[in-house]
């Protein structure tokens, strides 16, 4: 049942509620109102109904609503989304704070649910993925075979799996679009690059994160990569020719063709990043513990942290 104060709000379409929340939350960013937006234009997807049109059906009962998000054709992960942008929306109309609070107590059971199946997914996947140590032998013997023979696209493959396996990985998207730098790149519109500084030492930038190449190989394979292979700006390119680096379905695609080239199984940029925690963890059982206490004591620089090394 709707309430006479909500009445106001029945006619109002996606705009209108746009144009609501931007004035609600007048700071926040583009990304933030457009993730608005399209939760709504999801809601008249999923409902197949205007948003006018709805009556605000999706606000009767926060149960029966997440079930309708759930027989669509979204992720789970999308659902969430959509889930916690009528919350905003909730909060923005004034809705009774009991009734808001089904909303949350109901989001809280699912994400912790939506948890503890990732991890026992987790646990299983980690049981049959190889350990990182065989792979990175496997790509080492492969750049210690380079020769004239080898083709762009093995290159191209080799390159892909060493930066993330032979060096930290980072999240697929990190990669997207990388470019190659010879200074710190100062532009705001620049955020994945491979930066060789003036003693010829390679990193691996996104953002706020800085991963020195370590890796005699990767070096190697780094540098034959670019003066023999790669003639653009770019880092990981599907050809020669490439005006711009690979997206992240790029990267997804190409991963996926190069792990089956050289593993013979198919990894995932996922897997490979709990491959490497699994390895660090084997390393240092109470590197969690380390990591938390660390943060309790207030250090955020891990420079700082290594000086209690020091004798």
């Amino acid at each position: 049942m709707i309430n006479d104060y909500l009445k106001k709000f029945l006619i109002f379409s996606v705009d209108d509620f746009d144009k609501f929340h931007r004035q609600a939350y007048p700071q926040a960013n583009n990304r933030t109102y457009n993730s608005f937006r399209q939760s709504l234009k999801r809601l008249e997807k999923i409902y197949e109904k205007p948003l006018n049109q709805l009556n605000l059906e999706f606000l009767n009962d926060p149960n029966e609503f997440f079930n309708k998000l759930s027989s669509s054709h979204y992720s789970h992960n999308t659902n969430i989304t959509t889930f916690s942008q009528v919350m905003k929306l909730l909060k923005i109309i004034d809705y009774p704070l009991q009734e808001y609070n089904k909303y949350q107590n109901l989001l809280n059971l699912k994400v912790k649910q939506n948890n503890e199946i990732r991890q026992e997914d987790l646990k299983e996947k980690l049981d049959y993925l190889p350990d990182i140590n065989s792979l990175k032998k496997i790509l080492r013997d492969k750049i210690d075979t380079i020769s004239e023979e080898t083709s762009f696209i093995e290159m191209k493959y080799l390159i892909l799996l060493s930066i993330m396996i032979l060096s930290i990985p980072l999240k697929l998207i990190q990669y997207s679009k990388m470019t190659i730098n010879f200074i710190e790149s100062e532009s705001n519109y620049i955020n994945n690059f491979l930066l060789e500084d003036a003693n010829g030492v390679y990193y691996i930038k996104s953002k706020d994160i800085s991963i020195k190449i370590t890796d005699n190989h990767l070096i190697k394979l780094i540098k034959l990569w670019i003066n023999e292979f790669n003639p653009t700006k770019h880092f990981l390119i599907q050809n020669e020719n490439s005006k711009v680096g690979m997206n992240s379905k790029d990267l997804r695609f190409n991963l996926s063709s190069a792990s089956n080239m050289y593993f013979d199984i198919d990894i995932t940029n996922q897997e490979i990043r709990h491959m490497y925690m699994k390895h660090i963890m084997k390393l240092d059982p109470d590197l969690k513990e380390k990591i938390a206490l660390s943060q309790i004591l207030g250090y955020i620089n891990t420079d700082t942290l290594e000086c209690h090394n020091c004798k």
